[in-house]
């Protein structure tokens, strides 16, 4: 009824289990995440359940992402993703880092992923395994924006900046 009213939400924080009931309640919100400043899922690792985002708040922040897929954050349009206990691994962030470079992104300024498939073996991310591409600056294709790239253990992030 709240977003019948198009109120804009500051922060919007949902725990999401398994239940029908929480299904009903997310497909609802999420038809209104553009009135959304700030997302948090709090969720149970069941990757039964894949939530829908028929639109974007401008931030979004996963505790437990294993439903979170590659196609989902490809679609993404937040300027901040944060994804905690995500499966995504080295040759989905090669593919996200690519599209960013060719212009896919266009509003994200931050991303974070979490993931135990981030690892330092022969898959490589922009060529480079994970630990080479820690403090490393990429740059889009046509020179508007530059990022830098941070690895840890089991995580990367990329900070934009605009040229």
């Amino acid at each position: 009824m709240l977003f019948d009213l198009q109120l804009e939400f500051k922060k919007l924080s949902i725990s999401l289990k398994r239940s029908m009931e929480e299904n009903l309640l997310w497909n609802q919100i999420s038809s209104n995440l553009l009135l959304v400043k700030y997302l948090s899922v709090l969720s149970t690792p069941d990757t039964a359940f894949i939530p829908v985002f028929p639109s974007w708040p401008q931030n979004i922040w996963i505790m437990n992402s294993v439903w979170f897929t590659l196609e989902s954050l490809l679609m993404c349009t937040c300027t901040r993703i944060t994804l905690w206990n995500s499966l995504l691994g080295n040759k989905d962030l090669d593919e996200v880092l690519r599209n960013w470079k060719a212009g896919g992104f266009p509003n994200l300024e931050y991303l974070y992923v979490g993931s135990h498939n981030i690892t330092n073996n022969s898959t490589t991310i922009l060529g480079m395994n994970p630990m080479e591409l820690d403090g490393m600056t990429i740059q889009t294709d046509d020179g508007s924006k530059k990022a830098t790239i941070y690895t840890g253990y089991g995580s990367v992030v990329m900070s934009v900046t605009p040229l």
